[in-house]
């Protein structure tokens, strides 16, 4: 299995192309997260129970 990993060819482009997407990517969210105000997320997470209430319904319990 691993004579497949290390016999590429000229493959290898693929593989590193693959992994700088997929750490900026992720660097990215990750960022975006720290840098993000907790009052939008406090916001975005009272989503779903704003609604519940303007439909006068039981809002599901949070613990």
């Amino acid at each position: 299995m691993f004579k497949q990993i290390t016999n590429l060819h000229g493959d290898e482009i693929y593989l590193i192309t693959s992994l700088w997407i997929f750490l900026v990517f992720f660097i990215l969210v990750a960022c975006m997260l720290v840098w993000m105000k907790k009052e939008h997320v406090n916001y975005m997470s009272d989503i779903p129970f704003d609604d519940a209430e303007e439909k006068n319904e039981e809002p599901l319990n949070r613990n």
